[in-house]
């Protein structure tokens, strides 16, 4: 695999083929410090004068956006040749756009209004994260960089929802770093589900449901570090991690985070060596223990949730809402009421998000959704279908079934609402595009 050799001064593959040598720093850093933000402090600790944009991650990744586009224009700086995932994402932001403008040209209440210039610009912060990802994480090794920060981050987030559910106290209140960042709601759960005293809880995420995705991702990212680190003491490190985040999504008392632990190992059982198959269903086994026996009735209760049926109050919401919705999907069909604009307080809450897309931007749309989605399981399938390492192949199956998880579980939550988990999602879908760009000598020759 053709590399870049240093930070500094580096021989570089714009198209995958030809060198050159430039005078550049790469964006790994500053990706890095935006993911491991999102995930160290509380997803509701913002700068006031900017709301929901004032999270410091969301103003990194905004800034990211701006230097990627910069970079278009000096002749030296720009990363050139095939990229799908950038062509996914301009897809994606032309969806955007028609979505806001048929929103506009229908007239907008202040707060639908309000929001959907929100929405559009939390879209591109999330598509600064993808384009400095893909185009600006320079080697196989700084990709392994940002994806352990992501690993660190997650093990914070999870380690602060364990103490939640222990304590019921919530710890992040003490986050509340630098001073001039203020908590712009409470914290989402602390509520009584499945009886027992259990409570849900979220970490530092806006969401219980979106910290359970999150700590899937991190699970699977975990274990495939477990395996390849390059030491032995990294690969305990990162198995310890797994055992933490994978310990901790029962205690978000959430379906959609077992549902989608579930879908993700059978996936990559498909792809895993038998022994690595057989360590963690090992390992899951004894984890289990230690959960039934440390809080009996978790698992318990998740156990009624799971089988609760349309007897769920929850299920029975969400099938409601269909029809509900039917007349807003009727009346504009293709583009929709406008990016964002389906507020709660106005209408009713979904959590569903594909449902949701389809609402305010219309079946274009969730095709540009789908499309992005598809276009990073894709180019992950085809990385490992040509990667010439074991490390390298099991990355792109962990990323393809990453981002998989990803997309099925935004049918359960109102998915792209929650900064984390949009900033992870294009974060797993720019380093797909990443490593396709490092594998695209392989696959030429």
């Amino acid at each position: 695999m053709q590399t870049y050799l240093s930070a500094r001064r580096t021989a570089t593959v714009y198209d995958g083929v030809t060198p050159s040598v430039i005078e550049f720093r790469d964006a790994t850093a500053w990706v890095s410090l935006t993911i491991f933000a999102m995930y160290f402090f509380p997803a509701r600790l913002i700068f006031p004068p900017l709301t929901t944009l004032g999270r410091p991650g969301v103003v990194v990744g905004l800034l990211l956006f701006v230097w990627w586009g910069l970079t278009r224009f000096h002749p030296s700086l720009v990363t050139r040749g095939q990229q799908p995932m950038r062509w996914a994402l301009a897809f994606y932001f032309v969806t955007l756009a028609a979505s806001y403008i048929a929103g506009q040209a229908r007239g907008l209440d202040p707060l639908e209004a309000n929001q959907a210039d929100r929405t559009v610009l939390l879209g591109f912060a999330a598509g600064g994260i993808l384009l400095a990802a893909c185009d600006g994480v320079l080697t196989r090794e700084r990709i392994d960089t940002v994806l352990r920060w992501l690993c660190y981050g997650s093990v914070v987030m999870a380690l602060f929802a364990f103490t939640q559910f222990a304590f019921r106290q919530d710890f992040t209140g003490y986050l509340k770093l630098p001073p001039i960042l203020q908590f712009q709601r409470d914290l989402v759960g602390f509520d009584d589900r499945g009886g027992g005293g259990l409570v849900r809880v979220a970490g530092t995420a806006g969401h219980y449901i979106e910290f359970s995705v999150l700590m899937v991702v991190a699970l699977v990212i975990a274990i495939h570090y477990a395996r390849f680190a390059a030491t032995r003491r990294e690969r305990q490190i990162f198995a310890g991690i797994a055992m933490i985040v994978a310990g901790v999504i029962p205690i978000s008392l959430s379906r959609t985070g077992v549902l989608a632990l579930a879908a993700a190992i059978l996936l990559l059982i498909l792809v895993w060596p038998l022994r690595t198959t057989f360590n963690v269903l090992v390992a899951g086994v004894f984890l289990t223990a230690i959960i039934q026996v440390g809080k009996p009735g978790l698992l318990g209760a998740l156990k009624s949730l799971l089988f609760a049926g349309e007897s769920d109050p929850s299920v029975q919401g969400r099938l409601e809402d269909y029809e509900y919705v039917a007349p807003f999907i009727k009346e504009r069909p293709w583009f929709g009421r406008g990016v964002g604009t389906w507020l709660p307080s106005l209408y009713q809450l979904l959590d569903n998000q594909w449902l949701g897309t389809l609402v305010t931007t219309g079946i274009v749309g969730v095709v540009g959704l789908g499309a992005l989605f598809l276009t990073g399981v894709v180019v992950a399938a085809r990385v490992r279908r040509f990667a010439k390492t074991d490390s390298d192949r099991d990355l792109a199956a962990v990323l393809a079934v990453a981002i998989g998880v990803m997309a099925v579980s935004a049918f359960t939550f109102d998915a792209l609402f929650f900064s984390t988990y949009l900033f992870t999602m294009h974060l797993l879908l720019g380093l797909a595009g990443a490593m396709w760009r490092l594998t695209r000598a392989q696959r030429l020759n």
